[in-house]
């Protein structure tokens, strides 16, 4: 399902993205640590931690070096920015599928992104208990994203897990960000893969 599709590129490109406070240019380690407050005020079961989705998005623009950019939110659930995908229709996605099927519903050729931020359910279980959704494959919805990541563009995945590089001919880390929240509550790993603008030559 395809809500309001008369968005164009030019629509999601998301110029006004408002800075949050976050620089990230004097933080030259490969690893960082974030503490974020806990819950947003949403309250969604399962959603990034207050200022994460911001701060993200910051820590994107200084990698990229770029302020304006077009950013593809998947299994996006209450995440405000770019063109939010979702399976479940009480997210209010701009577009409504099975991330695994995402080039069904929007045409890869004129939807390019610069950034892909994905926050997809932990486990199968998670999926199935918290979403109600099918099992996830990794593999399936990573070759999606790829398909609309543009070359040197970003693919944000944030998980519990350290996840492993979806493609390594294709993408390197460059950044690794384990995020804290509340006390008593267990800490999350975002992985920044950066598209290779050329397959390397062997």
């Amino acid at each position: 399902m395809v809500g309001d599709m008369r968005l164009s590129i030019a629509d999601v490109a998301q110029n006004a993205f408002p800075r949050h406070g976050y620089r990230s240019a004097s933080q030259t380690e490969k690893n960082l640590a974030w503490f974020l407050p806990r819950p947003k005020p949403d309250r969604y079961k399962g959603g990034m931690p207050r200022y994460a989705e911001e701060w993200l998005i910051d820590l994107a623009r200084d990698i990229i070096e770029q302020d304006k950019i077009r950013l593809l939110n998947i299994f996006c659930g209450m995440n405000k920015y770019g063109l939010r995908v979702d399976v479940r229709d009480e997210t209010k996605p701009h577009v409504q599928c099975d991330v695994h099927r995402l080039s069904e519903y929007l045409d890869p050729a004129r939807w390019q992104f610069d950034v892909v931020i994905a926050d997809p359910p932990y486990s199968n279980e998670e999926s199935k208990d918290l979403y109600g959704t099918p099992p996830l494959k990794y593999k399936k919805w990573t070759k999606e994203c790829d398909k609309f990541l543009r070359p040197g563009g970003l693919l944000i995945i944030y998980h519990k897990l350290i996840m492993p590089n979806p493609d390594p001919e294709n993408y390197t880390v460059v950044k690794r960000v384990f995020i804290g929240n509340r006390t008593m509550h267990l800490p999350r790993v975002c992985i920044v893969f950066q598209k290779l603008k050329q397959l390397p030559n062997f």
